[in-house]
């Protein structure tokens, strides 16, 4: 296998996702769904919970496992909810399952100016080759209001998994909450840039004995000071003014 890392353009997206299991789900077997995929979910109500009939664009989306849980729910927050993926058979998978989707590229999103009220990416900034890019795009379609879940540079654990071959191959490239911030300050003014610990980074393969211990220890080490941030991911929340 090519272990050079991959520029996004790159990246052929139909060996790591699946109409059925995801690239994430391929990295954490059962725990994804049992922990990671409602995570997500848990975090999008967390932040936007309280507001009303917002529009919503998810970069990104993959096979839909995130947001057709958050359609489910049909929280009274969200009126709309658009998604995106890069490859054609991504957006036709989500497409099907019926969620409004088109094919494109996160630096380069073609929807106007403030189209939307937030925009989310899970899982998709640390695989682009010009964060600062995806940053700017983000925030020119959003009105203010963004939450991403990312890679975290700090964690040892995360940084050795992105040595093997298969992160290699999908592009991925993880950076500091410095760095995070850095993108998103080039773009427009901050007045909130939240970052916070997000899921220890197990590999799949767990056996469904350990399945609530490990979701007990994830809930624990997210809080735990220091040894939070080997979570091999971040969550952001952000809100800036142009």
């Amino acid at each position: 296998m090519d272990t050079r890392l991959k520029s996004d353009d790159e990246v052929d997206w139909t060996r790591f996702h699946s109409a059925d299991e995801s690239w994430r789900t391929r990295l954490l077997g059962d725990l994804s769904g049992h922990y990671a995929i409602p995570r997500y979910v848990e975090l999008f109500l967390d932040t936007f919970g309280a507001e009303r009939s917002l529009r919503f664009l998810e970069l990104g989306a993959g096979n839909g496992e995130v947001p057709l849980q958050i359609r489910d729910l049909a929280p009274p927050c969200v009126d709309r909810y658009w998604v995106t993926e890069l490859f054609h058979a991504g957006t036709r998978w989500l497409d099907e399952q019926g969620l409004p989707a088109l094919t494109c590229d996160a630096q380069h999103i073609p929807c106007t100016d403030s189209s939307c009220d937030a925009v989310i990416s899970f899982d998709v900034l640390h695989h682009v080759s010009d964060p600062y890019l995806m940053a700017r795009e983000m925030v020119r379609v959003s009105r203010g209001k963004l939450l991403l879940v990312e890679s975290n540079g700090l964690s040892l654990g995360r940084k050795l998994m992105e040595l093997t071959p298969g992160h290699r191959a999908a592009g991925e490239r993880s950076y500091t909450p410095r760095q995070y911030r850095a993108f998103f300050a080039a773009a427009a003014r901050l007045t909130r840039f939240e970052i916070h610990p997000f899921l220890f980074p197990f590999p799949g393969g767990v056996p469904p004995a350990l399945l609530r211990a490990l979701i007990a220890f994830n809930r624990a080490i997210e809080k735990a000071p220091f040894f939070r941030w080997q979570c091999s991911n971040v969550w952001m929340q952000i809100e800036f003014e142009r």
